[in-house]
């Protein structure tokens, strides 16, 4: 639910592109098949929100000139984009782009990049282009998250998971399917856990308004389900399961604090959980694995949305008992405060206004725990509110928040257990 408000929120700031006439009126005819649309991909800048992508006439230059300039975006919320080569009005081999980093408020965050030529990208893509980089997990995220690059024209999108390569083989195994309205659609939250072992592939295909297909799947990309060998796990909501500066989703490594624990640690959150729904999944989405150590974070959610402190940490005690009915370690992690300014600005909703004071008599029961990671003094701004250096959204701590309370608890892990 939180991803389907924060891709409202991108539309809404969305920027229209800007095409300055040519008066060029050579035709695309130079290249085979006629090109009606070019891929252009870039390496992720961590903690972009968005990206300016600018195409000119003229190359190497530090900052773009306006005379030169055929086209300016800033709606662009990934690491690639689509683009119509005969909207752009010039051949594109007499064509040169450059993208950088912007922030929430659409400033740079990076320098503009080297420029290119737009005839090297990629003609007339047959398919999307996966962006989920669920393989360079230690363990498989028990709720995946899909990305891709959006294809130009869609407006709405297929997924497929299957249990085998259907690359490989005639026979497609789907598992689950899924469709995803908007034409800015660029990844899916999965809501059902992974806890059987084996290997799962995953695909995309972009579907017209007509809901036809457009073009084929993308490649399929794999990712790999074991039970066996969970030393540590992760328990909790949005804040474990990753993600982070708005528009990054969880399948980003430098969006998940397990990457920066330097011990591999099974990631089993879920985006949007309460304390009450992290109770209800815990027999079959924790004990499925077996964890010695449990590490639990959650709780954030009840209190920003107004729920007393009792409540929660009745709650997180029961959880606790659930630990040590099932011989499991319980490890709480302090609550990170919130924004409730970058809150309502990012998502457009309310914090309770009692947030606080319930925040820290959760906190409190916490640090009275046998073992506890107290990461709080850590995002505590001068105000008392979570930095918005630290989580442009008030809520999900970026790619420095993350390295942060990644270290902050395998540190503890390392001193206490192995």
């Amino acid at each position: 639910m939180a991803k389907k408000v924060v891709q409202a929120l991108l539309c809404f700031f969305m920027v229209l592109f800007i095409c300055q006439p040519n008066y060029d009126s050579k035709v695309q005819a130079d290249y085979p098949g006629n090109v009606h649309k070019v891929r252009l991909i870039w390496p992720a800048v961590p903690d972009a929100v968005m990206y300016e992508l600018v195409i000119r006439r003229q190359p190497d230059s530090a900052v773009p000139a306006a005379s030169e300039t055929v086209l300016s975006r800033t709606d662009i919320y990934t690491a690639g984009v689509e683009l119509d080569v005969p909207a752009l009005e010039t051949p594109i081999d007499s064509l040169w782009w450059q993208v950088r980093a912007l922030n929430f408020d659409q400033l740079p965050i990076s320098e503009f990049s080297p420029s290119q030529r737009v005839a090297d990208g990629e003609l007339n893509p047959a398919s999307p282009l996966p962006t989920a980089r669920l393989d360079q997990f230690p363990y498989a995220k028990l709720y995946p998250a899909y990305a891709w690059i959006p294809v130009l024209d869609a407006a709405s999108y297929e997924v497929q998971i299957l249990a085998a390569n259907p690359d490989q083989t005639n026979k497609t195994a789907i598992i689950r399917s899924y469709q995803i309205d908007g034409a800015l659609a660029f990844d899916y939250y999965d809501e059902r856990a992974y806890t059987e072992e084996g290997v799962y592939w995953w695909r995309v295909r972009a579907r017209d308004p007509f809901n036809q297909p457009i073009g084929h799947w993308s490649p399929a990309s794999s990712f790999q389900v074991l039970k066996s060998d969970t030393i540590f796990a992760l328990f909790g909501d949005s804040v474990a399961h990753g993600g982070g500066a708005i528009s990054n989703p969880p399948s980003d490594p430098a969006y998940d604090l397990t990457s920066y624990a330097g011990i591999p640690i099974r990631n089993l959150g879920r985006s949007g959980d309460t304390v009450a729904r992290m109770i209800e999944r815990f027999e079959s989405d924790v004990l499925t694995f077996s964890p010695r150590i449990l590490i639990i974070m959650g709780g954030i959610n009840d209190i920003r949305a107004g729920r007393p402190a009792a409540a929660v940490i009745a709650e997180l005690a029961a959880i606790r008992e659930l630990c040590r009915e099932n011989t499991i370690i319980p490890v709480f992690v302090a609550l990170t405060p919130v924004n409730p300014a970058a809150i309502k600005r990012a998502f457009n909703e309310d914090t309770s206004p009692q947030w606080r004071n319930e925040w820290l008599e959760v906190n409190r029961w916490i640090k009275q725990q046998p073992h506890h990671v107290d990461i709080s003094p850590l995002f505590a701004g001068p105000d008392g509110v979570l930095p918005s250096e630290l989580a442009v959204d008030g809520l999900h701590p970026d790619t420095k928040g993350k390295a942060m309370m990644g270290k902050a608890v395998g540190s503890y892990l390392r001193r206490h257990f192995l």
